[in-house]
């Protein structure tokens, strides 16, 4: 289970860094009753091959960066993206109380999928295995699965495109 992701794209990991130091504000992004505290959601999962990163914001704007390069930036041109990834954020709120504030964002290992909630007051980060928040039971098996919805959104926007 310690297994370490092949090393990073240098591009993935510039990217990575931009989000960490992004401003809401630069972003046109402010509270709103739906989600106050929390901006930005970002869960990253471990796998063999690299690290698999899905950004998503509140005002429904979704990018999925792979480590070993590539990924789809700013898709939220498609509604049902949008509207799943503001719904990421919306649940990222009720999950605050079980993460610990961030300072260091290192990448996840094989297995484990991170949570970091980026908020108007800091960043707050939680972790798990992703065998335990796919079985359901983890406290945040919910914030888990609502960020696959958003994927799956993800996939069938790219699949429709390719159509």
């Amino acid at each position: 289970m310690d297994t370490v992701s092949p090393e990073p794209a240098q591009t993935y990991l510039q990217l990575r860094d931009r989000i960490f130091q992004l401003e809401p504000g630069e972003l046109g992004l402010s509270p709103s009753t739906a989600a106050p505290h929390v901006w930005g959601v970002l869960v990253e999962t471990g796998y063999g091959v690299g690290t698999a990163t899905l950004f998503s914001l509140a005002d429904g704007t979704t990018s999925l960066y792979f480590s070993t390069g590539g990924g789809l930036l700013g898709r939220g041109d498609f509604a049902p993206i949008a509207e799943a990834a503001r719904a990421l954020v919306v649940q990222a709120e009720n999950y605050l109380a079980l993460m610990a504030s961030a300072t260091k964002f290192p990448l996840p290992v094989v297995g484990q999928v991170k949570f970091f909630c980026l908020t108007y007051s800091g960043i707050f980060t939680a972790e798990a295995t992703e065998v335990s928040l796919r079985s359901g039971n983890h406290p945040l098996s919910p914030l888990y699965m609502d960020a696959h919805k958003t994927l799956d959104q993800l996939r069938l926007s790219t699949e429709m495109k390719r159509r």
